[in-house]
């Protein structure tokens, strides 16, 4: 008996220190440290004074920054290595936050610095802690599965943060939200110092961008990406700001944030074990269930349609996003192009976004552009995902483990 309790508390014990699980608990505190106040960022420019149309700029200008800096993150990952970025990130956060006080009076300048900390935080934390993710798993095997719970981890902390966030907000004040923000931001520094046998730098990765997207899946999966970014930034931030203008509380917001949480907390680790050719028929559900509640939301203007949608969309979109992400990281770490992969997948997530705000900010009609520019990538990426694979079937796919689960 001494044995088994022995052997079982071993076990215990090498799975919580293990490399892997310290920066999951890395990036479970962060996500609660930066969800705290992430979905109130919007409605907070909009309490201090700012238009609706300057919240738009801010967003274009951020967006604009940001994916000229993944380039400049994916070479510091190279020269000082992946965790010191991540630091970096976490430290341009924090700063962020502390700004935040400063945004009453609507003063374009403060919208400037803001943009541009977000996008050192962006690009320094998104390019480092998928680096550190893809290398994190010891086998190839391992990464899809990884994946699922990485997604699990990470809407379990943005479930969380939302909560902690609104009861802050709603019985204390701004100023104790941000300080709030900051600790968990601090305390995720914690686990990551103490990896101890991660591979901090790439050995290689130097292939160009034309190299690295010479080969068919590379072209599909980015591309599909491309697409999907955005309805996912039309979720995230714009359905956000129509639920404020329509509800007009602090309390509605934290909701919308809760209800995606909680519909991907469940579902991530079981699409992320799904075989390859499962993963396709999981991606066609999902893409055509949200392309489906996006013409609803659309069509059917009902108050509680619109927080049951925030429900569907948040469970479809995992049937999207796991098994695109683990045939991207599956495929970086095949290739051993975990850097690139990382880099290129946050370009291609914040490129179209960059272009969809730009476009808002010098427009009208800030909420039909964006769900109309959501329902057609949606239709573009059923097409990338779906029927373009089914043209280039007998291309040189090279898709590891096709031949059996995950």
């Amino acid at each position: 008996m001494k044995i088994f309790h022995h052997y079982h508390h071993s076990k215990l014990h090498s799975i919580i220190h293990s490399d892997f699980w310290k920066f999951e608990i890395s990036v479970w505190l962060h996500m609660i440290g930066y969800s705290v106040i992430s979905v109130f960022i919007p409605i907070l420019m909009l309490t201090a004074g700012y238009s609706l149309e300057m919240v738009m700029v801010y967003y274009a200008i951020f967006f604009i920054i940001d994916i000229p800096l993944n380039f400049l993150a994916r070479g510091l990952v190279r020269r000082i290595g992946a965790r010191l970025v991540i630091i970096l990130a976490t430290f341009a956060v924090i700063i962020y936050f502390a700004l935040f006080p400063y945004l009453a009076g609507g003063q374009f300048l403060i919208l400037i610095v803001l943009a541009l900390l977000a996008a050192i935080y962006d690009t320094f934390y998104w390019v480092g802690h998928l680096y550190v993710f893809i290398e994190s798993s010891e086998k190839l095997e391992e990464v899809s599965r990884n994946n699922g719970i990485l997604n699990g981890i990470k809407s379990f902390g943005g479930m969380l943060g939302p909560a902690i966030g609104a009861g802050v907000l709603i019985f204390t004040t701004q100023s104790a939200l941000l300080s709030v923000s900051i600790i968990f931001l601090t305390l995720s520094l914690v686990p990551l110092l103490s990896l101890k046998h991660i591979k901090d730098k790439p050995l290689s990765d130097s292939l160009s961008f034309k190299e690295f997207f010479k080969e068919f899946p590379e072209k599909k999966n980015f591309l599909s990406w491309f697409f999907y970014s955005i309805p996912m930034g039309a979720n995230e931030t714009i359905w956000p700001v129509f639920i404020f203008v329509l509800f007009g509380t602090l309390k509605s917001i934290a909701l919308v944030a809760l209800i995606v949480s909680v519909s991907k907390i469940v579902f991530s680790y079981t699409s992320g074990i799904a075989s390859v050719r499962n993963r396709e028929k999981l991606m066609f559900v999902g893409i055509t269930c949200t392309l489906f509640i996006w013409i609803l939301r659309l069509l059917y203007a009902n108050p509680f349609f619109y927080y049951l949608s925030i429900l569907l969309i948040g469970f479809f979109t995992v049937l999207i996003e796991v098994p695109l992400d683990s045939s991207i990281y599956e495929r970086a770490r095949l290739k051993d192009q975990s850097l690139n992969a990382s880099t290129f997948r946050n370009i291609a997530g914040m490129l179209p976004q960059g272009i969809l705000f730009v476009i808002l900010a010098l427009l009208v009609g800030v909420f039909k552009i964006s769900f109309f520019s959501a329902i057609a990538s949606l239709v573009l990426l059923l097409l990338v995902s779906q029927g373009l694979l089914y043209l280039n079937k007998n291309k040189n796919s090279l898709e590891p483990n096709s031949h059996h689960k995950i």
